[in-house]
């Protein structure tokens, strides 16, 4: 279908544009509706200059091409990456104001993919945002020495007020950190967000920063149906290593106790199917090794989290693996039930969760090419 869109555009385009010149109704679009729909969708991901050109040809074009142009928008305090910059001439009353409801904002409804940038707690204000047709809101989170926060330079207790009236069935939060691994920290997001999710998808980039090991619980999800971390490398031949800049100095280079808090939290999440995505990248180091394929450090991860999550020697307060004073009842009990979390983990490569899953919101349509090629 590729080789066919700029020909498909360009007589869609010269149509409307000719028949715009002798008529001041909108013209009939020269193909049906859905192959139009079919062919501006695939457009959105290898041509949206295109995709904008087709909103201005007819009022026609424009009811159909801008809800897709605007099915994923960007919210962020850098002015050139903000989708809700209105420099329409008409956005002002004949006072100055601007308008509540202009022709931009009503197509800002139409966004089915909400990215929002991390920024300072005072930026958001009181603003805030509907978004109807929402079904994955990003996150793009900021980490400093203690963790992965949503306010950077956060005023206490503050959560974001463009997100507080947001209900998406799937939430993705890209500046998960391996060591703090909590909700209880992340500033400005607000802990209600999680209680309608269906899907938690958590992607883990190379940062500069390493904050300092939290055993940290997350917010209640009843609704959750799948579990998703990932482990971000923009390129296939990059090894995942998060920094060395710890709160008090220098963290040192990796080590195995640097998984201990994702394992905590694997297992004390619900015993619902969780994929873990290419964790054949992680750096030998963070299983003991200087070198070792893809396939091996794999293996290995899934031994060392395994030993962990069965055997209950993770957690805050623990002697020798275990609470003090658990009797041996118990332990088996546990030991069952963490068994029973752990065979319901997918430890899989960035190519086979391309290849299967939804990755919406997740991964740059360009670094997911780099994987699938």
């Amino acid at each position: 279908m590729s080789a066919d869109v700029p020909q498909c555009m360009a007589y869609i385009i010269t149509h409307q544009t000719k028949k715009s010149k002798i008529s001041i109704t909108s013209p009939p679009l020269p193909l049906p509706l859905e192959l139009i729909s079919l062919i501006l969708t695939h457009l959105y991901e290898v041509d949206r200059a295109s995709l904008a050109t087709a909103c201005q040809v007819s009022k026609a074009m424009f009811q159909v091409a801008a809800p897709i142009l605007y099915r994923q928008i960007h919210v962020s305090p850098l002015i050139w990456r903000d989708s809700r910059n209105d420099h329409s001439p008409d956005r002002f009353t004949p006072t100055g104001k601007e308008k509540t409801n202009t022709r931009k904002k009503k197509i800002l409804k139409n966004a089915e993919i909400v990215i929002i940038d991390s920024h300072h707690a005072t930026w958001c204000g009181n603003k805030s945002f509907k978004y109807p047709n929402l079904k994955t809101l990003v996150l793009n989170l900021t980490v400093n020495g203690f963790g992965p926060v949503l306010h950077g330079n956060d005023i206490l207790e503050k959560q974001c007020s463009l997100v507080k009236c947001l209900q998406p069935k799937k939430l993705v939060l890209f500046g998960m950190t391996l060591t703090s691994i909590t909700t209880y920290e992340m500033f400005g997001v607000p802990p209600k967000i999680f209680e309608n999710i269906e899907q938690l998808t958590l992607v883990a980039p190379m940062e500069p920063i390493k904050p300092r090991s939290i055993w940290g619980g997350f917010s209640d999800m009843p609704k959750l149906k799948k579990l998703v971390w990932i482990f971000h490398t923009a390129h296939p031949a990059l090894k995942w290593s998060s920094g060395s800049q710890a709160l008090l100095g220098e963290g040192g280079a990796p080590k195995k106790t640097d998984l201990n808090a994702l394992g905590h939290f694997l297992r004390e999440v619900s015993d619902i199917p969780t994929y873990v995505v290419n964790s054949g990248s992680l750096h030998p180091n963070y299983v003991g090794k200087v070198a070792g394929s893809k396939v091996e450090i794999k293996g290995n991860v899934v031994d060392y989290l395994e030993n962990l999550m069965s055997e209950g020697e993770i957690g805050p307060w623990f002697s020798s693996g275990w609470k003090e004073g658990i009797s041996d009842t118990e332990k088996q009990e546990k030991k069952e039930k963490f068994r029973k979390r752990f065979d319901n983990i997918r430890f899989i490569s960035m190519k086979e969760y391309l290849e299967n899953h939804d990755w919406t919101g997740e991964i740059l349509p360009d670094e997911a090419k780099l994987w699938i090629a």
